[in-house]
């Protein structure tokens, strides 16, 4: 054999020049050391091989069908490297006692030389054998084995002599195989099947069955033994001829016919148990899968916890079994109704110790008299999220919804977007416009079905807070309303961080007023004393000398979900040189703006003496939360922080919102000198005054 790899491009090629190939084809018919008769494919029993010439670019140059007149009339080529293929004829994916060989080799040409290859043909498919024991043609009239690739598929039949023969097959990766037995006295017993993984070219699966003793059942066993050359393999079925014992399958329904089900309803009669008395070898359920379109085969025969939790979780309740098990109950009243609308196929295929066998399929009809349901509904002050669900295996036309006010006759259709979810056949909407704290019904509704049930749900409130636009202040350093800072500690050495703006404001006019806040420091009496300008809802308790600190009370009473916060703000940092937390010092300020929803029992005792400060990330009673950082602006900027809802259900009991000149500033570090202005905060119930008109 003559290889020679030469790497080039295509400029490189010579076209100034020929030379001339003669080929030969060595037949290699080797099976991991089990010799295959020579092919038998020309009239003298000589082997006949295409040929295929390939440049080094991949690009067919030359073909024929029979490569034997190369060897004796040489091929004239351009210079240059080449591949050569050969291949012998196929017939099909799957054929007996014809294998495909094929080959290839690289060769150079030069310009006025010949060039001479020789080829080596190997065998390309997997083959397959099967041998029985004379136990097993005593004691059987017919045993038909069956092999498929997934392309092709070979039937070794006692019945027609073809048992003997070798099979070959292309190679797919796989091989699923099935032995079927007759015994004298007729009975069939049911199929022994399997499937090999990682099947390759060039291996031979060889199938001895054998019947062996086995007093424990009175009968026999049968054994595959898979020889690919370097392992065996065994799978053993326990035959029994004297056992005349079945499965039986019992149903709590009258399983005559097809079984009509309410879908959504709960029946408790939809049970299903299969006995064995001789144990379980096999107990297989087969389920329909709407999601894929298809079925789903579960063995429950020596099943993991994983697969029957998996199962409880579509609600098939049941467990796995055993060859010492003698009932399997398999409960499905949760299961069937939860099906789309139509008729479905449940299979239970059990075999026992013995190798005999049940197999049935009881048919299930999905029916209702409606096309879709309302699933739940999630009520806000000014709007609500409303879903439902469809029932068909398609969504029926005109889905959607309709509402009306409890103290009202005359429904409303929604005209606005509705989403559908085919994966799990629900549709949602965002009715708007609602009445606050006013009781609805709504309905899910199709072009055909308007008589669908309805659910009930009233509206939250909107509630606002006192002195949102900070216009209102008790003095030059306190706002009005539900505000309070904690400064009021530093005001004992002189140090008033968050005071009345009057100048410069976000809306001018009469009256008007923001806030000023702006982190200091101060040295007095050997104290280094740092206090960031800040603002919350809620009340100063009292300041702490040692350690340096104050205690605040964090939160005012409030029951309402808005959406968002809005305001105005203007921040003009420092860098960050006193304390050190977060590793900020030398670092460029940050001011800060939060908004809780709560259901704590009462505020929140901070104290920041003892650094003991809610934590936004994991506090159990925080219902929802927003928070945003700021940057310098050159003037005022509006923000909208929106509140990220962590539970739906449950109502506040009060609100934070907090304003700090420092992100830091509880820490003692910030950077003094930095000033935030905050003006014209207010609270966004109707999502449509958001930028995208989402909302939450």
């Amino acid at each position: 054999m003559l290889v020679a790899a030469v790497a080039c491009t295509r400029d490189s090629l010579s076209e100034d020049g020929y030379g001339y190939l003669r080929a030969s084809v060595l037949q290699d018919d080797n099976i991991r050391d089990v010799i295959i008769p020579q092919l038998k494919s020309g009239e003298d029993g000589t082997p006949v091989f295409r040929l295929d010439i390939y440049d080094m670019f991949g690009d067919l140059v030359e073909s024929m069908d029979d490569c034997g007149s190369v060897a004796d009339e040489p091929l004239m080529l351009h210079a240059g490297s080449y591949k050569a293929v050969v291949s012998s004829s196929r017939s099909g994916a799957a054929a007996f006692d014809t294998p495909f060989y094929s080959g290839s080799s690289e060769f150079d040409i030069e310009t006025g030389k010949e060039a001479n290859v020789e080829i080596t043909a190997t065998i390309a498919d997997t083959k397959v054998t099967v041998e029985y024991s004379e136990e097993v043609i005593e004691n059987f009239d017919s045993y038909v084995f069956t092999v498929s690739n997934g392309a092709g598929e070979l039937i070794f039949s006692s019945d027609d002599g073809t048992s003997g023969k070798e099979g070959y097959f292309s190679v797919t990766g796989t091989l699923d195989w099935s032995l079927s037995l007759v015994n004298k006295d007729g009975t069939r017993y049911e199929d022994l099947t399997g499937t090999l993984e990682n099947v390759a070219g060039g291996q031979h699966y060889k199938f001895v069955w054998t019947l062996a003793e086995e007093p424990e059942y009175g009968g026999g066993a049968v054994t595959v033994i898979l020889d690919d050359g370097t392992n065996d393999k065994e799978y053993t079925l326990v035959l029994d001829p004297d056992d005349s014992t079945v499965p039986v399958l019992s149903a709590g329904f009258d399983d005559a016919g097809a079984v009509t089900v309410e879908i959504g309803t709960v029946p408790e009669n939809l049970v299903v148990t299969v006995t064995s008395e001789d144990g379980f070898r096999n107990m297989i359920l087969t389920y329909p899968d709407p999601s894929a379109l298809g079925t789903v085969r579960t063995e429950l025969a020596g099943a993991s916890q994983e697969t029957v939790s998996a199962l409880a979780d579509l609600g098939i309740k049941t467990a796995a079994v055993g060859t010492d098990d003698r009932e399997c109950v398999i409960d499905l009243n949760s299961f069937v109704p939860s099906l789309p609308i139509g008729t479905y196929e449940i299979g239970f295929f059990a075999v026992d110790s013995g190798n005999s066998y049940l197999d049935r399929t009881l048919t299930f009809e999905v029916i209702t008299d409606k096309d879709a349901e309302m699933v739940s509904v999630v009520p806000w002050a000014l709007f609500a999220d409303v879903n439902a669900k469809w029932f068909a295996q398609t969504p029926p036309d005109g889905l959607g919804f309709q509402y009306r006010k409890t103290s009202e006759d005359v429904w409303t259709d929604f005209s606005g977007e509705v989403q559908q979810d085919a994966a799990s056949r629900t549709f949602s909407a965002r009715l708007t416009d609602l009445d606050p704290e006013t009781g609805y019904l709504v309905r899910a509704v199709s072009a055909d079905d308007k008589e669908t049930g309805e659910l009930s749900f009233v509206t939250g409130p909107v509630q606002y807070l006192d002195n949102l636009d900070f216009d209102s202040w008790s003095d030059d350093r306190t706002p009005g309303g539900p505000w309070d800072s904690a400064n009021k500690g530093s005001s004992m050495a002189s140090i008033y961080p968050t005071v009345k703006e009057q100048s410069h404001l976000a809306v001018g006019g009469e009256g008007k007023a923001a806030v000023k806040m702006e982190s200091m420091y101060k040295s007095i009496l050997g104290m280094n004393i740092f206090a960031a300008g800040n603002l919350y809802t809620g009340a100063f308790v009292e300041a702490v000398i040692s350690p340096m600190g104050a205690k605040l009370d964090w939160g005012t009473p409030f029951t309402a979900k808005p959406v968002a916060l809005k305001g105005y703000y203007h921040y003009l940092p420092k860098t960050v040189n006193r304390g050190t937390h977060n590793d900020m010092n030398g670092k460029m300020d940050i001011g800060q703006v939060q908004i809780m929803l709560t259901d704590w029992d009462a505020p929140f005792r901070v104290n920041t003496s003892a650094s003991q400060f809610v934590d936004p990330q994991t506090d159990p009673g925080i219902i929802a939360y927003g928070t945003m950082d700021f940057n310098e602006t050159e003037g005022y900027e509006p923000f909208t922080l929106r509140l990220e809802y962590r539970d739906l259900t449950r109502t506040p009991k009060y609100i934070v919102i907090v304003a700090a000149a420092s992100k830091y500033g509880d820490y003692f570090t910030g950077g003094e000198g930095s000033v935030l202005y905050v003006d014209e905060f207010s609270l966004i119930y109707d999502p449509a005054l958001l930028e995208d008109g989402t909302g939450l």
